[in-house]
């Protein structure tokens, strides 16, 4: 199968698992906004925030050493995921530890922090046999899961909803259970792999998975800064209530990451399988042009859509969550640039270089939050998110180069920016049917990427049949 076919059926793949798994996430909105306060909701999205930022100290990323490094030696497979297993073993047992050091403790919201540990330790061991399910190319049981894993919380949630007075320690209740039975089918569908034997760990494994995820801390630390870091000091300085709506506008710009998502899981196997190839800069520049139109053709659509799409999934009380979602989707659009070009420093197993530009982007946001929150309100850490990622973006285009030459199609990304501020700027003063005139301008001018899309659709319906 040629790469460009093996592309087509991973994306096919792993989009029937995400779209699915996405809309119910999306689906979830109504139904949350609806049982929580707005205060409630903060609450919960803190508690979340935090669990997502110890993920990767915890786990020390080893879900992406396994990925690389099984793909790339198949014969060693054992002796990674058993040397994987083994360290985090040792780090869940910490856990273990800080969990039982917290059950003498009562003071306020105590046990929705037991809750988290105990939701953070079934992520971390998810994650890691998630991964090694698709490197070893489960690829529909990988994506399977995923739309299982989303099904269960949000059939849960609404089941604990109706049980449980108190509703948040019930989303969390919720989330455990349903992380469980993901565990519990990954296993299922791992039969024939061990997944730990004592006899197979090894120390040069050790060497060589941590030296590559380690460094890919600070990019997971750097994405949870840039996508939630801003709910934190919003929190700080504006109130739970402010979070509650900042982070439901945050939900809109994830619409944009259902495609990336899907996307990205099957590129990073197709940019691993290519690394040695000859003509790699080729394939790589009309993946990443192909990719970046059809971003901004759906940011584009969001936009012209917005008021709709607020008036659809949230009460009320919520609604005045709008005027955050414009800086957050052009975020996103860079912060997806940025994930496509990280994958270049993985090909050539550079993680050092993932961490510095996870440094600085992280240092950058923080700074512009402390400094624009105050000033600005909640539009100040959408402002300050916005512009991190594109300094990101930059500094890895032009760090990755050595890696990979990726030619920018630069009439489109011209076009883009120009249709994408027009756009923004006609939500906050403009009339609304100009959002339209703009979709049409943006599809009509970068008309070879809209045919280049239709044909890929007719691509992945001639390969499904």
């Amino acid at each position: 199968m040629n790469r460009t076919k093996r592309l087509i059926r991973n994306t096919f793949v792993f989009g029937i698992g995400n779209i699915g798994s996405k809309l119910i996430q999306f689906i979830a909105v109504p139904m949350l906004t609806l049982y929580l306060t707005t205060k409630q909701y903060g609450q919960m999205d803190l508690i979340t925030t935090i669990v997502s930022l110890s993920l990767p100290f915890f786990s020390l990323c080893l879900y992406d050493a396994i990925l690389r490094f099984v793909i790339d030696d198949p014969r060693s497979e054992v002796n990674i995921i058993s040397t994987a297993s083994f360290i985090t073993g040792v780090m869940i047992v910490l856990l273990f530890f800080v969990l039982v050091a917290l059950l003498p403790f009562n003071f306020e919201n105590i046990s929705l922090y037991r809750l988290g540990i105990v939701f953070l330790i079934l992520q971390i061991i998810e994650s890691l046999l998630a991964q090694y399910l698709k490197a070893l190319d489960k690829n529909w049981a990988y994506a399977m899961n995923g739309l299982i894993l989303s099904g269960l919380i949000l059939f849960l949630a609404y089941v604990m909803f109706q049980i449980m007075n108190n509703r948040i320690h019930a989303y969390f209740v919720a989330q455990i259970v349903s992380y469980l039975g993901s565990i519990i089918f990954i296993s299922c569908n791992l039969k024939g792999h061990p997944i730990f034997r004592i006899d197979a760990i090894q120390q040069k494994w050790m060497k060589k998975l941590t030296k590559y995820s380690l460094p890919l801390i600070p990019n997971q630390i750097m994405w949870w800064v840039m996508n939630t870091s801003d709910r934190l000091l919003v929190t700080l300085f504006l109130g739970l209530t402010t979070n509650g709506l900042y982070a439901v506008a945050t939900k809109i710009p994830s619409l944009t990451n259902v495609v990336v998502t899907i996307f990205m899981q099957s590129w990073q196997l197709s940019s691993f399988e290519n690394a040695d190839k000859e003509d790699k800069s080729t394939f790589f520049s009309e993946v990443f042009n192909n990719l970046v139109f059809f971003l901004v053709l759906f940011s584009s659509i969001v936009l012209s859509f917005l008021m709709v799409i607020m008036n659809s999934i949230v009460s009320r009380d919520y609604f005045g969550a709008w005027i955050y979602v414009p800086m957050l989707l052009l975020g996103g659009l860079f912060s997806n640039i940025s994930m496509f070009l990280g994958t270049n420093y993985l090909v050539g197993k550079s993680t050092n270089g993932i961490f510095r530009t996870s440094i600085m982007g992280a240092a950058l946001n923080i700074g512009l939050n402390l400094l624009l929150i105050p000033l600005c309100g909640a539009n100040g850490a959408s402002f300050s998110t916005l512009v991190s990622y594109f300094v990101v973006c930059v500094i890895r285009f032009i760090e990755t180069r050595r890696t990979v030459t990726i030619s920018i199609d630069y009439p489109l990304f011209i076009s883009a920016t120009v249709v994408l501020v027009m756009q923004t700027l006609i939500l906050y003063w403009g009339p609304s049917y100009l959002e339209f005139v703009c979709l049409a301008g943006l599809a009509i001018f970068n008309h070879r990427y809209l045919t280049n899309m239709i044909g890929l659709v007719k691509k992945i319906v001639k390969n499904r049949e």
